[in-house]
């Protein structure tokens, strides 16, 4: 494996990633306009609300008025309450419950709150203190409510609520998805709650539920978040035979756990190796989990031994070394990544 290879190893380690993609949605969120579309705009604002949402992503078209951007959203409202990603709504509920604001903490709430700008439901301030405000628009308070209190959002809850488990599990499983098919088998469950813009709220939650890339013709790809390189696992998948894979139920309960059973003992060996080694901006579940996506992708033994070494505030031991053998030789392999070889 050659040197630059090693580099992007050190850089493109799952903890990494969510850093540089936290950093990425701050920078985002900190151009956003202060007040959301039904407050008092000038169309500079308007405009830079309306490129940030998913009604441009999705019609390309130029930016309407506010008036009619505000129409779009008291249409939609109700319905698209029913198909929110688990951590939108969450913090919907928070903000219903506290007033209509919520302080955002953590990554999940932070990536949650633009998927909620982006619906054109809440807007960003940023207080004298640096605390992150987000404050649902006054004019949905009523419509979420009513539609959260709905036996509909209820049934369409409960399909999310295993869908999204059973995506995730795949993903553990696979590295990446091709969202078409589930999307449509989760639109064939709702076909009794659904109406005729199910497939734009579907494809609303699938982005704001999970990472993806979206490719020139528009289609979704659903991404593992340690997946450092789509493009060699994609291009790698595409010059294979389909695989024969039969997926067991030990599987699907191991991937929506986030771990196969035949990967528990070498992940506790090697969390025991790093208690009070690791450097105080890691956490031992943090950089098991880092070396663990690196195995799952095909990394070296030497890659993993390099980035391991820069996780520790001690000299690697013997028993870290040999839990990080046996880490790399029982971890499964994404499909299409080399299998575990001693190097």
């Amino acid at each position: 494996m050659n040197t630059s290879r090693l580099e992007r190893w050190c850089d493109k380690t799952m903890s990494v990633m969510r850093e540089q993609q936290l950093e990425a949605c701050q920078d985002r969120l900190s151009r956003c306009p202060g007040a959301g579309i039904f407050g008092e705009l000038c169309q500079d604002e308007v405009e830079k609300l309306f490129y940030f949402s998913f009604y441009a992503q999705e019609k390309r078209a130029p930016a309407p008025t506010r008036q009619e951007l505000c129409e779009k959203v008291l249409t939609h409202v109700s319905q698209e309450a029913c198909f929110l990603s688990p951590r939108e709504d969450e913090l919907v509920k928070r903000m219903l419950m506290n007033g209509g604001q919520a302080y955002l903490s953590d990554w999940d709430e932070i990536s949650a709150a633009e998927g909620l700008i982006s619906r054109l439901w809440c807007a960003l301030e940023v207080t004298e203190e640096d605390h992150a405000v987000l404050r649902l628009e006054e004019s949905l308070f009523g419509l979420i409510t009513q539609a959260m209190l709905s036996e509909k959002y209820a049934r369409i809850r409960e399909k999310i609520f295993s869908f999204d488990a059973t995506l995730h599990s795949l993903l553990y499983l696979s590295g990446f998805l091709h969202a078409g098919v589930p999307a449509a088998h989760l639109k064939a469950q709702l076909q009794e709650d659904g109406d005729g813009n199910t497939d734009l709220y579907i494809a609303r939650y699938l982005k704001t539920a999970f990472d993806y890339v979206q490719t020139g013709q528009g289609e979704i790809l659903l991404l593992h978040p340690g997946l450092a390189d789509p493009d060699h696992l994609i291009h790698t998948l595409s010059q294979l035979q389909p695989p024969e894979t039969h997926l067991t139920r030990e599987m699907m309960l191991g991937g929506m756990n986030g771990i196969l059973p035949e990967e528990v003992a070498s992940c506790e060996a090697m969390r025991g190796a790093l208690i009070g080694a690791v450097r105080p901006e890691y956490g031992e579940d943090e950089a098991l989990e880092d070396l663990r996506m690196m195995a799952k992708q095909g990394a070296r033994l030497s890659e993993m031994r390099e980035v391991l070494e820069s996780m520790l505030c001690v000299l690697p031991t013997p028993r870290m070394i040999d839990a990080l053998t046996q880490l790399h030789l029982q971890t499964v392999r994404w499909m299409g990544m080399p299998s575990a070889v001693l190097n």
